[in-house]
Parts: C-alpha cells; structure tokens; sequence
C-alpha cells in the first residue's frame, strides 16, 4: 500500500458534537407531554419543567452541528428561492436540521402545508424521523411523523414528514397537485433511484401548475423544492430545475488518509484478507469497516477472517468479524453496532447498504474493493443481470468517509489511482438499467399519458419504456388506446409490482384470496429462510419440512402455516432458522394488503382450501409471461425471449422435471437462473391470458 492523498485538517470538535447526523438510529423514545390523567399539578410542574430542560439540551447540541452555523442564511435562502440545491459533507446535519429551520422561521403549518422528506431506504426515514421527534421533544406521529411501505406513523398533525420516494409517488395518486405539503425535500438525490427519478420530473411539474395557479388568483401555496446531497452533479440538477440557486454546506469530517495499491489486486477476497489482518497486526486500535458486492462474498471472508484469526497468538488482541446485509436477522445485525467485548477488534463486513443509510460506531479504517452487485435489464429479451460493476468515484468518496466520522482514520482502496480515475463519476441511474413498468404504471394513474415525452432528468431508453407498455397491456392495465384501464387503475391502488396487483385482484375471481394474500406478503420481504454459513446442512435439513412438491409459492405458505401454529414462537424460528424479524414483518404486509383488498371490495378471506392448483392459476395471471417449458433434453426454456433457463440452487424446484414453470423473476448472474419457481400445466397458460397467448399464436 502506499501513501497518496491526506484530506482536510483534523476538526477540532469531538465525535460527541455530530454523532448523531444524517443516518441514526437513536435508542431513546421521547415521553408523551399530553397530560395523563391523575397526575397533579405538581407532576404537570415536573414534566412541563422536564420537557424545558430537554428542549434546551437537544437545542445545545443542535447549535454544535456544522450546519446550525448557517441557520439565518439558508432560512433566507430557502424563502427567497422556489427550489434549492444543498450540497452538504457528510456529518453536516443537513437531513434533521434543515427541516426544522423551515418549521421555526414558521414557513410550514398544518393549515398552509407540511414539510415531506423523501428518502430512498425504509430504515432511513423511520430513523430519522424518530430522531428529528427526539429533538423537537414531541411524540413521534404528532408534528414528525414517517411514511414507508405498509408502516404509517404520520397523522392529521404532522407537519414533518419522512417518507420514501415511492410513498411520495403513491400520494400523488390521491392529492395530485400535492396540496398538503408547501416543501418537497428530495433527499439523497444522488443515489439516483428510479422512483427518486420519477419524482424529479413530477414534483418539477407540480411545482409549475400551483405557480401558475397562484399567478393566476387562487388561493393555491406555491411548492418550494429542496434536493439535498453529499455528492452529486449540482450544476446538472441546477439546470434541470430552471436555474436553482445551489447552497454548500461544510461538513465535519475528520481526516482520512486515502492509500490506493501499487498493483491491481487480481482476487478482491484475498486482497481485503490480506489487508484486515495487515490492520490487525500492525496498526492503533481502531474498527474496520470493510465494503464488499454481496451476501456472498460476505460469509466466504466471514469463514476465512474466523479461521485465521483463532490462530493469532494469545496475548494479541482478538478480531471480531461482523456480517452486515438486509437478509441478516436483527440479532445478528445489532452485533455491528454493539461495543466490542474487552481487547478485541471489530471487523465489518458490509454491503453498500453501510454507504450511507447507517452510521457505524468505533469505525477507523475503511478498506473498499471497489466493486458492487448492480441489477441491469435486457428490454428486448426481459432479462434482469446481477453482475458484478466497478464503483462509481462518488460511492468511492462515500465508502471513504466512513472512516472520517468520529476520528482521524485510513481507507484503503485495492485499486490502484489509474483505475480510480478511470471510474464513472456517478453510478448509472436506475431509471436507465431496470424494469420500467411499475414506473409507467404510477405516471399513467398520476394523469401523465404521454410517457415517452414525460419530463426526466435522464431519458431511459425507447425500447425500455416501449417493453414496459407492451407489459402493462399484456396484463391489461393499459387499453388499447394506450390510456389506463379500470384494471389497472386499481392495480396502480396496491404498493405492489403491477404483476402481484394483477394476481390480488384476480384473487376474487379463483376463490382464494387469503392464500394469494399471505404468499404476497412473504415475497414483499427479504428472505425468510436464514442459512448461516457454518450451519449450512442444518438449515437446509430443517427447511425440507416444508418444502410443497408444486414449488416455492406453496412453500412459503406451508412456512406461514407452521408459524401460526406456534403463534410465533421465537424458539421454533430459530430451531427451523427462520428470520423472526422479516415473518413479523410480513405478518404487518398482510394485514396492510387486507385493508387495499377491503377498500376495493376484494374478499380477503375466501380460502380454496386444499385446491392448491388455483393458487397457481392465480398467479399464472400475473406472471404469464414468466414461464418456461420442459424441452426434451430436459432443459427448461423460456416462454416469452426463447432463453433457456435453469432453476435456481435454491428454489424446492430444482433438479425436479415438470411439464412447465412458472418463476418470479430471470435473473443472469453466472447463467440464466430463475427464482420463486413453481410447477404449472401448459394448458393453463390460454386461460391466464387469452389476449396474450393469442396473439403470440398469431405471430
């Protein structure tokens, strides 16, 4: 390794003063301040006097963050200004203070509008908005609030609002000129997601018709728009929304030394092993946080750093390693966060999700391979890639200010600076690598008929928007004319994929809505079944209990089954390594989709009992184009591109020869693997979709 860069002089301020910044994840609840019954007024008198002296606890330690020294300049910015750009270092304090600046210079109130802040993670906008009550010492849902899929603490009261991009998105369905709010924060706009993408576009429209509405005599609230980053193009997003006045605000990032390696490193593992026990050995305590593509190549260097590191000598200070991705259960997550046990050195080993959307206590060396899993779709063929790309300059400056949050610290890059330079300044927009029709969908139930002129910062290509109207009409969500159908207008109701909405709905029509309901909520999760990577044959023995001969859907309501049975009991999860946490979860999915299917007249409790089959069929009316065929050399190929397609390792499907089968997504890593596999007959595919197959016939 060698020595190239030094960053900024060390900040004089300690970690205490900005610990708690951008992406939190507070462990304190603020006490109710409405009055309980039967206390007296010389309780009132101590919880009144004990909301003051947290008040102006929370207000001292706001006034030490980087931004609060901008107050008065950014308040006048915003009022003088429809729509703001602020570029703010990480640790600025931009995300939890910039809002409420907004709501004390009085510029938002229930009557003139509220203040929504989009983010692109769930675990984002539920944690800050739990930070930003903490500090305004009010109730979480009474003036700050949050909005995520199938969670909503919000209220008539709320005036602060944290919500992800696509509840945003879903809100514009039912006030389409955004009436509630006077501030759109678009927040994290550089990691460029595609309903943040969407957004742009939308909320620059909406902000046009109340201006000129407002121009024209109507009591109508202009919209400002605020977008907010770390890094991102600001003359680009200046020049996308008409000339914005862009602000820099000055973080307080610690020193970080930045070392590239003298030669390309030809195996990232082994390099990052390399490099984890270079640290150990050799450098000041300290925790490493280490970036790596996936779940994968997560356990594989978890089993290895394990191995080594029981053959360190006794007195030498042990090395902990911690995994760190969204499949991992709670118990195992809160280890990364949890102070390491006396003489011993913690090692993280993190997807991209520790970039930005958490902060990491303890952590002072960063070591980045440079690489990450990025899906990609083929619009001509309808295959989705999971590949391995290089990294983007701006991710490589994100993952390096891990290192520079609470102290001095290193990254270390295994790349050398050529290749550094040679990166992408930015990773590729979402809205140009993926699937577009569930966007389409949301921007024809939005009124925007017209998608191929619509507005975009970045235009996706013809064939991607043309493949997902051809989608949408196969599905029957567009009519002929290209306009929205009664169908797809209330596919565009559930906060689905546009093929599960199909299948809620045709639920009603195959008589089994409780099934179809339940085995939607546990795909809207991440995985439920845990595999730990030194109990491999364990796992995989206990699952086979529940395994259904017709496939992966019947399996996962054979899981939920056994769950009820046991009421949720923690210990049986874990004897059949279930994730307690993602069943809960889904549990809360299920009970949201009852409430969509009961507002649209839709059953939820019609059961076909043991007629599995029509659970199938069901689903086969959303995911017809999802099929492929035994051919007779035993290969599957696909019904819809011709691909030939293998089942994944992990599906209940695999090794098993069945007439056909239906899958929920085509995934090319290392070949064309499907996933959520179940076993159908050919002669249902006419009945799924007559228009389809017809006109697949005809051609």
């Amino acid at each position: 390794m060698k020595r190239l860069v030094n960053f900024q002089e060390k900040d004089e301020a300690t970690a205490e003063d900005w610990k708690f910044s951008d992406s939190i994840d507070p462990s304190t609840t603020i006490r109710s301040n409405k009055r309980q019954k039967g206390n007296g007024n010389k309780d009132n008198k101590i919880d009144r006097a004990s909301i003051k002296a947290k008040r102006s606890e929370m207000l001292n330690f706001r006034k030490q963050l980087p931004i609060y020294s901008g107050r008065d300049a950014i308040i006048q910015t915003i009022r003088d200004n429809s729509t703001v750009i602020v570029m703010g270092e990480t640790g600025s304090g931009k995300t939890t203070q910039i809002p409420q600046f907004i709501r004390e210079a009085g510029m938002i109130s229930t009557k003139a509008g509220g203040i929504a802040i989009t983010q692109p993670r769930r675990v984002a906008a539920v944690n800050l908005a739990k930070r930003v009550a903490e500090e305004t010492v009010t109730q979480l849902g009474g003036q700050v609030g949050y909005t995520v899929r199938f969670d909503d603490t919000s209220s008539p009261q709320t005036i602060i609002k944290y919500l992800t991009d696509g509840m945003l998105l879903r809100e514009i369905l039912s006030d389409e000129l955004l009436f509630r709010y006077k501030f759109i924060v678009l927040d994290e706009a550089h990691e460029r997601t595609l309903r943040t993408d969407m957004l742009f576009g939308m909320i620059k429209k909406i902000q046009r018709i109340r201006h000129e509405k407002a121009q024209a005599g109507e009591d109508v609230e202009e919209l400002k728009i605020v977008i907010m980053s770390a890094t991102l193009d600001a003359e680009k997003f200046s020049e996308f929304f008409n000339g914005a006045k862009i602000l820099y605000v000055s973080g307080r990032l610690h020193p970080v030394d930045t070392l590239f390696t003298q030669e390309p490193q030809a195996d990232y593992l082994d390099a990052t092993l390399v490099t984890i026990f270079q640290i150990h050995t050799k450098s000041p305590p300290g925790d490493i946080l280490v970036f790596l593509p996936g779940q994968d190549a997560i356990e594989s260097l978890s089993s290895l750093v394990n191995e080594y590191s029981s053959q360190l000598r006794p007195r030498q200070q042990k090395l902990m390693s911690c995994p760190l991705f969204a499949a991992l259960p709670p118990s195992q997550q809160q280890k990364v966060f949890d102070p390491a046990p006396a003489n011993t050195r913690k090692v993280i080993l993190a997807t991209n999700i520790a970039e930005t959307s958490i902060t990491i206590p303890g952590i002072k060396y960063v070591i980045d391979c440079g690489l990450a899993k990025m899906r990609g779709f083929n619009p001509k063929i309808g295959v989705e890639s999971l590949l391995l790309h290089p990294i983007s300059k701006s991710s490589a400056w994100q993952r390096t200010g891990r290192a520079g949050r609470e102290r001095a610290g290193i990254c270390y890059r295994l790349y050398t600076e050529d290749t550094f330079r040679e990166l992408e300044d930015d990773t590729v927009p979402e809205i140009r690598r993926c699937n577009l029709a569930a966007a389409v969908l949301s921007l024809k139930a939005s009124g925007i008929e017209n998608v191929l002129d619509f507005d975009y910062m970045d235009r996706p290509s013809r064939a991607s928007l043309v493949r997902a109207l051809e989608e949408l009409y196969a599905l029957g969500a567009i009519s002929d004319a290209g306009t929205l159908s009664d169908l797809g207008r209330k596919m565009s109701e559930f906060p689905l994929d546009p093929t599960f909405s199909k299948v809620i709905i045709k639920s009603a029509e195959y008589k089994c809505s409780m099934e179809v309901i339940a085995i939607i909520s546990l795909l809207s999760v991440d995985a439920i079944f845990f595999t730990p990577s030194d109990k491999r044959e364990q796992a995989t023995e206990a699952r086979r209990k529940f395994l259904h001969m017709d496939g992966d859907h019947l399996t996962l309501l054979n899981v939920l089954k056994g769950y009820w049975e046991v009421k949720g009991d923690p210990e049986w999860c874990r004897e059949n390594f279930i994730n307690i946490r993602n069943m809960k979860i889904a549990l809360d999915v299920r009970n949201q989709l009852i409430q969509f299917c009961e507002r649209l007249g839709i059953s939820p409790t019609t059961s076909c009992g043991t007629d599995t089959d029509q659970v199938l069929k069901c689903f086969l009316t959303g995911f017809f184009q999802n099929t492929a065929l035994l051919q007779p050399d035993g290969s599957y190929k696909s019904v819809a591109g011709n691909q030939l397609v293998k089942i994944h390792p992990g599906s209940a499907m695999f090794t098993k020869r069945v007439e056909g089968i239906m899958y929920n997504e085509l995934v090319f890593t290392t070949k064309h693997y499907v996933r959520g596999v179940s076993a159908i007959q050919s002669s249902w595919l006419p009945q799924a979709a007559p228009k389809y197959f017809n006109n697949v016939t005809n051609k």
